[in-house]
């Protein structure tokens, strides 16, 4: 969230928030730092949070969702939910939501023509964004169309297949740079980042920028505009995205029916990557703001040292939290904090802080369809949530709403505290359940309540039935399985009752397994198997053996309500693929659970 084009975008909502009285809620991510797929579901996470259905409008960010697939499964939701709020997806064309796209033939068309005017040879280079994108390939048929109109060909050779982000420039310079140490006469990239990380790695091996090749990229980042040299780019205005996106769930408020796709326009900004003429830079002036960062940097470093420090001493999860709150306040952006817990059965305000005011650390339930209690929900304008989290662990979210007006009003600190809060719930969680207990390891893995295993014991068993090039080292199968009318149970007989059906759901499942098999408690009544598939059959044999013992648990008459369950299977394929596996069975197993309540 904390770059140029999120941070853009949430300032401008802000403005509708704040001018004309729209409530509106943002989830997202600071950032994915890890390629684990299994511990991408943290983050993930804050996608589900809200109930869609309560909105009139959704106003999605494709393309700031897209690492490790996090908007895979909120976009097939959307798209298959008939009472779902219009949606307007910005930057990305998605059949079935109103879109606000640039039309990046053109978009890329000026901006090559631009530059290649300026060429002597079709010796040009071209960088794509990521391939499975439409944009992506969209803008390389504008790239090609003004190839073809100066009479080169398109070598392919000489196409860089990029990911829109800054992480290749060592792999692009090694592209670019020929036998001989000459690049090509221009490198046009698909945006921004890719031209900066391009060109920053040609500065380091010792090129000069224009001199040596002309650069440009698209979008015009504020990093583009402050590089030395500056990028030569094409800039799409997003306060004409927030506008036109509002303009739209405004006009289908009222009865309208706006165009599903509506074409924002781009606007070329020559700069010095291109040796186009631009205002002088004062270099004494750009000398000191860089020595002034570089301190801010250290100053910085050295404050995350003393706040990983605070968390590390703390030891209740109050203290964390209000070691939390005491760190946010310090962040001028921030005016609201609101930290919440996810619990067995509804959810826990931990703490908070209101309009900068006294900081109050307890716990006040309030239910689950909620996100704030009722006496603080709907007065701050424009909250932005975000998930507190550990790996594949989820323990609530944090509310924030921030001062838009301060240029990096959600930075590096804020993504740092978030990760100390979820790792600090983790430890503290641990910690709690391992006093006075000897078997460190073991208690950390399994579940209190049914003594299966929990998310990590899952995690760990999971990953041991791969190899370290993720192939599996047997015929495997996930299930999914969720218990039936537990919410029944409890709001009939109590909770008690609903924990003893939970163990013996539990029950039932440990009793369906075989040697090398596994089942976990993934939350609440969710349970997941992993079953050793080499046997034909293996899989229905489950599914019957749990089933039987169930049946045999009602016949017995030993309970007040009737025990029942809902499994989906899925082959696995991969570690790679496991969460798709473990979508896929919980597709089934929801499946299964609609046909019984079709049938009642």
């Amino acid at each position: 969230m904390y770059r140029d084009f999120s941070l853009s975008i949430m300032k401008n909502l802000d403005y509708y928030a704040t001018e004309k009285g729209h409530v509106i809620d943002v989830f997202g991510t600071c950032s994915i730092p890890t390629t684990n797929p299994l511990h991408v579901v943290g983050f993930k996470s804050i996608l589900d949070l809200p109930e869609i259905h309560n909105y009139d409008g959704i106003i999605l960010c494709y393309d700031t969702l897209i690492h490790e697939g996090m908007a895979k499964d909120l976009v097939e939701n959307l798209l298959t939910d008939t009472e779902a709020p219009p949606v307007v997806c910005l930057r990305a064309r998605i059949e079935g939501f109103y879109n606000v796209i640039p039309d990046n033939r053109s978009v890329m068309y000026d901006i090559a023509k631009h530059v290649i005017s300026k060429c002597k040879t079709g010796d040009i280079g071209f960088v794509t964004g990521m391939d499975d994108l439409i944009d992506s390939a969209e803008r390389r048929e504008g790239f090609e169309k003004v190839m073809k109109e100066f009479g080169y060909e398109v070598d392919e050779n000489k196409i860089f297949h990029g990911n829109y982000w800054i992480t290749q420039g060592p792999e692009m310079a090694d592209f670019f740079i020929k036998e001989d140490g000459t690049l090509p006469e221009a490198i046009i990239c698909s945006n921004d980042y890719e031209a900066i990380a391009l060109c920053n790695e040609l500065i380091q091996r010792g090129y000069e920028i224009p001199k040596d090749t002309l650069i440009s990229g698209v979008d015009n980042a504020l990093e583009a505009r402050e590089h030395i040299p500056s990028i030569t780019t094409i800039e799409i205005s997003n306060k004409g995205l927030v506008d036109t996106a509002m303009n739209i769930l405004e006009e289908i408020e009222n009865g309208g029916e706006p165009e599903y796709d509506t074409i924002i326009p781009g606007t070329i900004i020559p700069r010095e990557t291109t040796g186009d003429a631009v205002e002088r830079k004062n270099i004494y002036k750009t000398m000191t703001d860089l020595n002034v960062a570089s301190s801010v940097s250290m100053d910085d470093m050295r404050e995350f040292v003393v706040i990983d420090n605070l968390f590390e001493g703390a030891l209740s999860k109050e203290e964390a939290i209000q070691i939390a709150l005491d760190q946010f306040r310090t962040v001028k952006s921030v005016r609201s904090c609101y930290f919440c817990r996810y619990r067995e059965n509804d959810r826990a305000l931990a703490g908070y802080f209101k309009n900068r005011g006294e900081s109050h650390v307890d716990v006040r339930a309030f239910p689950n369809e909620k996100l704030l209690p009722d006496d603080l929900e709907g007065d701050e304008g424009m909250l932005i949530f975000f998930a507190l989290s550990n790996k594949n662990e989820v323990y609530g979210y944090a509310a924030v709403s921030f001062d838009t007006s301060i240029r990096m009003f959600i930075d590096f600190k804020i993504e740092f505290l978030l990760a100390k809060v979820g790792h600090t719930i983790n430890k503290l969680d641990l910690y709690e359940k391992l006093f006075g207990i000897s078997d460190v390891m073991r208690l950390y893995i399994l579940d209190p309540l049914t003594g299966t295993f929990n998310r990590r014991g899952f995690e760990k068993n999971i990953s041991e039935k791969f190899d370290e090039d993720g192939r599996k080292k047997c015929d495997l199968a996930i299930a999914s399985i969720d218990m039936d009318d537990l919410k029944l149970i409890n709001d009939t007989y109590g909770h008690n009752a609903g924990d003893e059906a939970i163990k013996e759901i539990a029950g039932c499942l440990e009793g369906a397994l075989k040697e090398g098999e596994f089942v976990a408690r993934m939350g609440g009544d969710e349970f997941a198997a992993v079953l050793i598939t080499t046997e034909v059959g293996r899989v229905a044999k489950f599914k019957r053996t749990v089933m039987n013992s169930i049946d045999k648990i009602n016949k017995s008459g030993k309970n007040q309500y009737k025990l029942g369950a809902s499994i989906g299977t899925s082959d696995l394929t991969d570690w790679h693929r496991v969460v798709d596996c473990m979508n896929k069975a919980d597709k089934a197993m929801y499946l299964e659970k609609k046909a019984k309540k079709v049938g009642r």
